[in-house]
């Protein structure tokens, strides 16, 4: 399928990819734990979902996953937002999310270690925040093909 059938713009689908595989991530080990007794190693793992900054950059990112597919495959028209463009608000969301990521790489889970989850995690959510970049600066005329 050639990418000029798509009716996503270039940042609509770098944010509809980066948004899927971070919602994919959120299911990996985040942060891990494993102890060796005898020949036997006892892992505690908690995934994206056990965390509460992760937890909430997972449902941002998938409010922000659903808004590219409801306004550029499905072509729903948002209302004026007022004082700022839906480009600086969609940057500003993702990049909320990014920052959630880093929290809570920083602040860790107790005495578990972080996992490659999270550090996954935090290079999607920059890569989300590039792709809303993107879609601020594209046209929001989406012709959608028939």
């Amino acid at each position: 399928m050639a990418s000029s059938s798509l009716p996503f713009t270039r940042g609509g689908r770098v944010v509809a990819a980066t948004g899927g595989l971070f919602l994919l991530d959120s299911f990996l080990p985040w942060h891990r734990l494993c102890v060796g007794v005898l020949n036997a190693k006892v892992c505690r793992v908690d995934q994206g979902w056990d965390t509460s900054f992760s937890t909430l950059a997972a449902i941002v990112v998938l409010a922000l996953v659903a808004e590219v597919i409801a306004v550029q495959l499905a072509g729903l028209r948002l209302p004026d937002p007022g004082r700022w463009t839906w480009g600086q608000i969609r940057i500003g969301v993702s990049a909320a999310a990014n920052a959630l990521v880093l929290l809570q790489l920083l602040a860790g889970d107790g005495n578990l270690h972080r996992a490659y989850g999270s550090f996954l995690g935090l290079l999607l959510t920059a890569g989300l925040t590039y792709g809303s970049y993107l879609r601020s600066n594209e046209s929001t005329a989406i012709t959608l093909p028939r």
